[in-house]
């Protein structure tokens, strides 16, 4: 009996080319002709077979690739694995210009399926799968759905109480590069999922990146500037733009749910929280609010007007916390925006609290850092720092630490404020640090990463861009994601 080829396979399962192959089908045919390439691309000396569906046998109702010579290129593979994959999907024929510009747009049921068909067809060496092996990964994972878990990094400090901290690899030998992506400037902090980096670009692009390789596998541009930190729930992003927007984004599928104007300009990175998304927001040079939105429709529940509010909320114990330009930290209310209790700072607070047991902890413009109570709103203890605080704090054990616009970080302790360290950097210190374990990590304007102990000894430091960085970093594991003035930086954490 003869053997059927993948041309009779495809013949007989579409009815003789009359019905489109479904496209679970197509997928999965394209991660056994990858697994195949992948056999013959290890090869000694490597092979290159045909794809054609007429010389390719079905064994066992699998594609097989045994033949090819050395003659060959493995990324034209797998360019023809993506044209014949494509062409099944869409019922295209392939065209020579799409060596040049790409194939159209594929109109699949999910981002991740249409970023695997784009991985293998772009016409940008950036663009593509290094491998055909990482090509099989990429299939793989397109045809199982993500679990439905919570995000590992889901939003501006890790977790709704923005304490930036983290029980993962700790980095006690340093830091190595994986993967930088130049999409130029980054300021706000990324979103970490299994397989994707999300972050915003201050020229108003959301950009989705592939966590494996850095590769750029989507973008929508939300506003004319982005420098809100977005935050991620139930696979609805929630970002704000500095069109005084907030935009809720469905990650999986790569298009917007919601879009509400609440004001001139949204800085503060949202606070998702049970069915409710909080936020603050600019409405004038002195003037701002808290606002509550419905998570899934964006419609504004409750509006509490306070100065200019430039900081994120955190959650402390069912409360919201908020610092404001009227230069006070505020609690309120989650069910009405009811004002709760107010601690005056003295200057402006546009840092974001980070929660403790008993305290939360918070910079002010006049370089006054302050632990305030949580029942109350009293101060615990204060400690002046001399310059402008815009990082917000870092709470770890019985540590603060917290960067300064003097380039220095400071290390406290967290009970009484005595200070345990300080480290100068070689330039103002906006990016908020990260806590690892017992290891410090933390971005400087001079262009570095710098690792710390708990007693400020500086372990490692590791050069991102001469340009300097203003995100703050996000961690999964033994995986670190910051931005800089480039674009972003991912580094695996060195036990």
């Amino acid at each position: 009996m003869a053997t059927e080829l993948l041309e009779d396979h495809l013949r007989r399962v579409t009815r003789n080319f009359t019905a489109r192959l479904p496209e679970d089908a197509v997928f999965a045919l394209g991660r056994d002709l990858a697994t195949e390439l992948t056999r013959a691309h290890a090869a000694s000396p490597p092979r290159h077979p045909s794809l054609e569906p007429a010389a390719v046998p079905m064994i066992d109702g699998r594609p097989r690739l045994d033949g090819g010579g050395p003659e060959g290129d493995a990324a034209e593979d797998l360019l023809c694995l993506g044209a014949l994959l494509h062409s099944l999907a869409t019922g295209e024929e392939p065209e020579v210009s799409w060596r040049l510009d790409g194939p159209p747009p594929t109109p699949l049921s999910t981002l991740a399926r249409r970023a695997v068909l784009a991985g293998l067809t772009s016409p940008r060496p950036d663009g593509r799968f290094p491998t055909a092996s990482a090509a099989v990964e990429a299939l793989s994972a397109a045809l199982s759905p993500e679990a439905d878990l919570p995000p590992p990094w889901p939003l501006f400090r890790g977790d709704p109480g923005r304490t930036g901290a983290r029980t993962a690899v700790v980095p006690r030998a340093g830091v190595t590069p994986l993967w930088e992506a130049a999409v130029g400037s980054v300021v706000g902090s990324p979103v970490l999922t299994s397989r994707l980096v999300l972050t915003p670009a201050p020229d108003g692009r959301l950009l989705f990146l592939d966590r494996a390789g850095g590769r750029r596998i989507h973008e929508m541009r939300l506003g004319t500037a982005l420098e809100s930190s977005p935050a991620l729930a139930q696979q609805v992003l929630h970002v704000g733009t500095d069109d005084g927007e907030v935009v809720g984004v469905d990650i999986v599928h790569g298009l917007e749910t919601y879009r509400v104007k609440l004001g001139r300009l949204v800085r503060s990175s949202p606070l998702p929280w049970g069915e409710r998304v909080f936020v603050g927001v600019v409405e004038g040079k002195d003037a701002g609010a808290v606002v509550a939105l419905d998570a899934s429709k964006g419609k504004p529940l409750w509006k509490r007007k306070l100065g200019a509010v430039f900081s994120s909320p955190a959650e402390a114990g069912g409360r919201i916390l908020v610092g404001s330009d009227e230069g006070s930290l505020c609690a309120l209310d989650p069910e009405q925006g009811t004002l709760l209790w107010s601690c005056a700072l003295g200057a402006r607070v546009r840092a974001t609290p980070a929660v403790g047991k008993e305290v939360a902890v918070v910079g002010a413009f006049s370089g006054r850092l302050a632990a305030v109570r949580l029942t109350d709103g009293t101060v615990a203890w204060t400690r002046e720092l001399g310059q402008t605080v815009y990082s917000s704090a870092c709470l770890s054990g019985e540590l603060c630490v917290v960067g300064c616009h003097d380039g220095r970080v400071y290390g406290l302790t967290l009970a009484t404020g005595e200070p345990v360290f300080q480290v100068a950097t070689r330039g103002p210190v906006v990016s908020s640090p990260l806590a690892v374990g017992d290891r410090f990590l933390i971005g400087s304007t001079d262009g570095d990463l710098y690792i710390l102990d708990g007693a400020g000894r500086v372990l490692a430091r590791a050069s991102l861009c001469p340009e300097g960085t203003e995100s703050s970093p996000a961690v999964d594991g033994d995986t670190l994601v910051v931005g800089s003035a480039r674009g972003l930086h991912a580094l695996r954490l060195t036990p």
